[in-house]
């Protein structure tokens, strides 16, 4: 009778005053996944203005429910649905806002697409993966709009606008997305030579060294996701599977692929990074002299601050801070005088930017974070509570239930379990490792329990902080998974490498007890 009510067949005055009323009232969600499934099942585009009667008023669920409905009447240039759909841009559930942009991506109408662009600085991965479809669907208009926002600060605005145009899948889109990329690849040269000059083993360099590694990592990341967008999503995973493998003929192998690619001229400036990769080759060490910073270590420092790269930028400074430093040291008395009075009271503060650098390269050599780059384990560390544990304290016992993942920054810990009513010892762990993550993944008990050994400084991730991070980065979720897949691959081989040890065993045990031994005659005695 609702559907009959919009269309005008019911004469019954009451009934349709009864239906009218209908609309001005919120539809419970049964009620309207009921409508809504009636006139999706029907496939009658005249009844369209019945569902947009029903998602003024009601839920998340049902408006859900409606806009994918539409989508399946929807034709291009539909102005009434893009209207539908533009009203629901703004609502606070992500999945409707999708739904929403799917439904503008499949209208297309040409008023409403300044919103379609708005979409891909959205706050939700989900509906920023929706935007940048709809965005590609309108094909040149889309891609001049999305080329607009390469230039934002925004990284995910960034990525979004880099996933609409790679869809478009024209030339111009594929020309637009290396121009973006041009200037990555003519610093890259660039700080490819720093990398090799600079003293990888003195501290105060190892920043700029680390930072310089980073980059690298996060251009190649940056190529390889324009590389899936562009078409060649499967070849991309595999090759990320392989590209940070420690074995080194599934690196050359993954470099081979990337070599091959369609898009090669996006791999090209990539090579020798790339082919440093599957080396073994290790740093010169360069030592730190007045003629080598005369002649090459001012140099490069001021290159490598004019970088737009700002972990680059960070790492210059504190190989450059190293300078005056050595100048209050100076055995000229004036020039030990003047250098303290002009650096010394800049230098008010120097446990701050240690204790954050220091916390960021902790972070850097935990396992479980290494293919996370400087940006989200900036994320990581602010996210980060530090707790301070005395000696032989217990840190969470074995059956408690828990909600942090445990960094060790100063001290060490034992990890214990109850084995026939004894603790026994499992694992001590020193500054750099961790313990307790599967509490981020998993609601159960604690498996083992952990005790400091001595006093010890911890760095505690709670679960919630955890999840909320990964909702908005889910890239950093995606790398520890693939740090766990990779540490499950490598238990698999060791097992399977001891059951052919124990294998080879038994034959040989087998074998020595069925023929018989050098001092036994195999003659027959004679009588």
């Amino acid at each position: 009778s609702v559907a009959a009510t919009q269309t005008g067949a019911i004469i019954n005055p009451q009934v349709k005053t009864t239906c009218e009323q209908l609309w001005h009232s919120e539809l419970d969600t049964t009620s309207g996944e009921a409508i809504v499934r009636v006139v999706s099942y029907s496939s009658n585009p005249e009844l369209i203005p019945l569902l947009k009667e029903v998602l003024v008023h009601s839920t998340p669920e049902v408006k859900l429910e409606g806009l994918e409905a539409l989508a399946t009447l929807a034709r291009p240039g539909d102005e009434s649905l893009a209207e539908i759909a533009t009203a629901e841009l703004e609502h606070p559930e992500p999945v409707v806002r999708a739904a929403a942009f799917n439904l503008l991506g499949i209208a297309r109408s040409q008023g409403m697409l300044r919103y379609v662009a708005i979409g891909l600085g959205d706050l939700s991965p989900q509906v920023r993966r929706q935007a940048a479809m709809a965005l590609a669907a309108y094909g040149e208009q889309g891609l001049a709009l999305a080329q607009d926002s390469l230039s934002s600060s925004n990284p995910d605005l960034v990525d979004a606008a880099i996933a609409a145009i790679g869809q478009v899948r024209i030339k111009r889109a594929s020309d637009v997305l290396f121009d973006h990329l041009t200037p990555d690849f003519q610093q890259v040269a660039r700080s490819r030579q720093w990398e090799q000059q600079i003293p990888h083993f003195e501290a105060s360099w190892q920043p700029l060294a680390i930072a310089i590694a980073d980059y690298h990592q996060r251009l190649i990341q940056k190529v390889l996701y324009v590389l899936s967008c562009l078409g060649n999503s499967r070849t991309v995973n595999s090759v990320k599977r392989l590209l940070y493998s420690k074995e080194q003929r599934e690196v050359a192998n993954a470099v081979e692929t990337l070599a091959s690619i369609r898009h090669k001229r996006f791999v090209r400036p990539l090579m020798p990074i790339l082919e440093q990769l599957a080396s073994v080759e290790q740093p010169t060490n360069i030592r730190v002299t007045n003629q080598w910073m005369r002649t090459k270590g001012y140099k490069l420092l001021l290159e490598a601050l004019e970088s737009k790269d700002r972990w680059i930028k960070i790492g210059a400074l504190i190989a450059l801070a190293a300078v005056p430093s050595a100048l209050t040291k100076d055995p000229d008395p004036l020039v030990k005088a003047v250098a303290q009075k002009t650096f010394l009271p800049l230098d008010q503060h120097p446990s701050q930017k240690d204790f954050f650098m220091s916390r960021l390269l902790l972070l850097k050599n935990v396992s479980l974070f290494k293919n996370l780059s400087l940006d989200e384990l900036l994320l990581i560390d602010q996210a980060l509570e530090q707790e301070y544990v005395p000696a032989g304290e217990t840190i969470f016992n074995e059956g408690n239930w828990g909600g942090h993942l445990y960094i060790i920054g100063e001290g060490s810990v034992r990890l214990i379990k109850e084995i026939d009513g004894e603790h026994q010892d499992l694992n001590y762990l020193s500054a750099g490792q961790h313990f307790g993550e599967i509490a981020l993944f998993d609601d159960a008990p604690r498996w083992n329990g952990a005790v400091a050994v001595e006093n010890s400084t911890l760095l505690k991730l709670e679960k919630n902080r955890f999840i909320s991070l990964i909702t908005q980065r889910p890239q950093i979720v995606l790398e520890i998974c693939r740090f766990f897949s990779q540490r499950l691959r490598e238990t698999d081989k060791y097992r399977l490498s001891r059951r052919l040890l124990s294998s080879e065993d038994m034959t040989k045990n087998f074998s020595s007890v069925s023929s018989p031994s050098h001092h036994e005659s195999s003659t027959t005695p004679t009588i």
